[in-house]
Formats: structure tokens, C-alpha cells, sequence
């Protein structure tokens, strides 16, 4: 049976998210944005900006490491795919803090 024409599509939502994020230097890996479980195909931008950093940030999207950034850097780019995000704040010396913005445009379906 063909499901064309007995119904309209589900309309693409999309979502602006922009958080603060703070951690330690402790090289803990942190999941900072995951897809909710009642999307279809979640896909967007994904802009990560590091305000204070100890020996660099990992930006990891889906588990796979896309880039480290240093103080003051930041990164942008656009996935067809987006289940997570994460950041792990490399190295530095007890109490050190890396912070910074995680700004998404998230395009899906919803359930």
C-alpha cells in the first residue's frame, strides 16, 4: 500500500539553541547537546566558541573528533547528521577551567 497523497508530510521543525558551557581541565569527555529520541533525521549547524581554555577543547559530533580550538578560536559547520556534541577540555593544572558557547541551528522531523 502507498502512503502518497493520504497525507501531508510532517512539517521540519526547527530549533535555535545557544547554552554556556563550563568544565574543568580534567580531559573528560561531555555531552553538551543530544539528539531527543522523538526526532527524525535531526541535521543543522554547529558553531562552538572557546571564551577560556587550559591546553586546547576537543569538539567531538557524533563521537568523531572534528577539531581542536585554543582560546579565542571558534568552529562552524554544518551536518547532515547530528545525534551529540561533546567537548573535553584538555590538560592544564588543578582548579583550571575551560568555558565557552555552543550555538546550533537544528533543522528535523518530529514523531
Amino acid at each position: 500500500m502507498s502512503c502518497s497523497g493520504c497525507c501531508p508530510d510532517r512539517p521540519i521543525v526547527t530549533d535555535e539553541i545557544c547554552q554556556n558551557w563550563e568544565f574543568s581541565c580534567d580531559s573528560t569527555d561531555r555531552t553538551i547537546w543530544e539528539a531527543d529520541g522523538d526526532v527524525i533525521k535531526p541535521f543543522g549547524t554547529v558553531t562552538v566558541l572557546v571564551e577560556n581554555s587550559c591546553d586546547g577543547v576537543e569538539v567531538r559530533v557524533n563521537q568523531t573528533l572534528i577539531t581542536t580550538l585554543k582560546e579565542g578560536q571558534s568552529f562552524s559547520k554544518t551536518f547532515n547528521s547530528l545525534r551529540n556534541v561533546s567537548i573535553r577540555c584538555l590538560g592544564g593544572s588543578g582548579g583550571s577551567i575551560c568555558c565557552g558557547k555552543l550555538c546550533m541551528t537544528v533543522h528535523y522531523k518530529k514523531c
